[in-house]
């Protein structure tokens, strides 16, 4: 023999029989009706569902309240949750694009070669001053070399004094011999003028050989200081020039590398967005697809609920069919009990 089994109350952890039927006909109710014991509310189809939706939350704690409308703010919750999402997108779009604008003018190939040909101008420009700076050095050492040759005619122009000092000496000894064979007593005289005039011209060769090796040295001084100066600075315009072709070689590289990590950031970001558009993708067609249950799941009670309304209606039409004054009382009782159903006539 079977046992019967036993029907409770669908409220989350009531133990109590659900409450009997009215009229005994019908769907049966699932819930007790009686106060739960914490809220003191009547266990019925909205306390359950929200004691459900407490429980599943986390900590216990209750949702907001729905003002007895469960779905309708769900939906209007869903509706929220949506336009903000929508509008993280937009916000998360705008900034993709901004950062692609921002990546594309870093990896621009223009602007990277602007900058190669700056960088070449003013090496050029360095180039070219060096160069100046070089002819202006050539145009010192040229001074300085027709300073030398003003000196070495300074020495020729010495040495024709010194030879025409000789040429005077030797007509000086002319005279002197002349003299000599002029007249003794004059003798005396003519050596002391030959003497005199021998010691100035002496020293006239003397001051004109120091002057021409003065002016000599003072010459070579000057060439090679001219020298060594062009070599200087044709070094540093070979070092400027060696300088400015490593930072073209380095801003080259960078150039590329730069182009090369806006390409993969570029990439990664494109493929974030994708990822996190297809995350929201997933979530609204998860949310979507909740409410459509629930939504269906509402359209069948509310069909169930019409259907039971509708064989309510026929029974009670049944009933009253017989009895004028049951059908007078059935009707003033039907706007108050909903799906109801009028007593039996005795």
């Amino acid at each position: 023999m079977q046992t019967e089994q036993t029907v409770t109350c669908k409220y989350p952890g009531c133990e109590n029989e659900p409450r009997a039927a009215d009229d005994g006909a019908g769907a049966k109710p699932k819930y007790c009706g009686r106060p739960d014991p914490l809220t003191g509310k009547p266990h019925t189809a909205l306390t359950a569902f929200r004691r459900r939706q407490e429980l599943t939350r986390p900590g216990g704690t209750a949702e907001a309240e729905d003002l007895g409308r469960p779905v309708t703010m769900a939906t209007a919750r869903a509706a929220e949750l949506r336009n903000g999402i929508r509008a993280d997108m937009a916000a998360l779009t705008g900034k993709l694009t901004d950062l692609a604008a921002q990546l594309d003018r870093a990896a621009d190939p223009e602007a990277a070669a602007a900058q190669v040909e700056a960088v070449q101008a003013e090496a050029a420009q360095q180039v070219a001053d060096a160069q100046a700076e070089t002819a202006r050095e050539a145009q010192r050492r040229q001074q300085a070399e027709a300073d030398a040759e003003e000196a070495c005619s300074a020495a020729l122009e010495m040495d024709g004094k010194l030879q025409a000092a000789e040429s005077a000496r030797g007509h000086a000894e002319q005279r002197a011999a002349d003299a000599r064979t002029d007249a003794e007593q004059t003798r005396s005289e003519a050596a002391a003028r030959i003497e005199e005039t021998r010691a100035e011209a002496g020293t006239q060769v003397s001051a004109a050989r120091d002057q021409a090796a003065r002016a000599e040295a003072q010459a070579r001084e000057a060439i090679e200081r001219a020298h060594a100066d062009a070599a200087a600075l044709v070094r540093a315009a070979e070092e400027a020039r060696d300088h400015a072709t490593r930072e073209l070689t380095q801003l080259r590289a960078d150039a590329d590398r730069a182009r090369e990590e806006a390409a993969r950031q570029l990439s990664q970001a494109r493929a974030d967005a994708e990822r996190e558009r297809e995350e929201l993708r997933t979530v609204l067609d998860a949310r979507a697809a909740t409410l459509a249950e629930a939504r269906d799941d509402l359209r069948a009670r509310a069909q169930r609920a019409e259907t039971d309304l509708d064989q309510a209606r026929a029974e009670l039409a049944r009933l009253t069919a017989h009895d004028p004054a049951a059908e007078q009382t059935a009707s003033h009782a039907a706007p108050r009990r909903g799906r109801q159903k009028a007593a039996p006539a005795s």
